[in-house]
């Protein structure tokens, strides 16, 4: 059974480090949260912890592992203000499992581009301004961004599924 972690009925809050890479991020947050559950006598239990981020080519590493902040400082607005001609981006994932004897990790890419203008609707964070590349199996989201698209169809294109898939379907490590 997979649940939500939670102490006293709250999501624990976990320092998120100030480092360039997601896997640094989701690897310090591991080890936070497999002390929370030894300090709570479940040290068999097992984790996952996840971290993402968009990454604009035109600024490389950016807002990349700061994605929450820009987001939270700028928004979708902010990012358009600051584009220019090349609109090239990616979201990017990494999920990390401990499975109470070792740590296996996942990682998942959706490429694509940041919108001309933003369009709300479905999603969440940078969904309104980020239009997924087409996929090889046809998945296509008609240059709409993820915030124009139905739920069940971005989940075809997400990189967050892709960090699991690969963690989860990779033999051990």
């Amino acid at each position: 059974m997979v649940e939500q972690f939670l102490l006293d009925g709250k999501v624990p809050e976990l320092i998120e480090p100030q480092v360039d890479s997601l896997e640094e991020v989701a690897l310090s947050k591991l080890v936070q949260a497999i002390a929370l559950l030894e300090s709570q006598g479940r040290s068999s239990d097992a984790v996952i912890v996840e971290d993402s981020g968009l990454f604009i080519h035109a600024f490389p590493g950016f807002p990349g592992v700061f994605s929450s902040h820009i987001f939270k400082s700028l928004g979708c607005a902010g990012i358009l203000r600051l584009m220019g001609e090349e609109r090239s981006a990616h979201f990017e994932a990494v999920a990390v499992l401990w499975d109470g004897e070792k740590t296996r990790i996942g990682r998942g890419v959706c490429r694509g581009r940041i919108a001309m203008e933003m369009i709300e609707g479905e999603g969440f964070g940078f969904d309104p301004i980020f239009i997924p590349d087409d996929l090889e199996d046809g998945s296509s989201s008609d240059g709409k961004p993820f915030g124009a698209i139905p739920t069940s169809l971005k989940h075809c294109f997400s990189h967050r599924r892709l960090a699991l898939d690969e963690l989860f379907n990779s033999g051990d490590e």
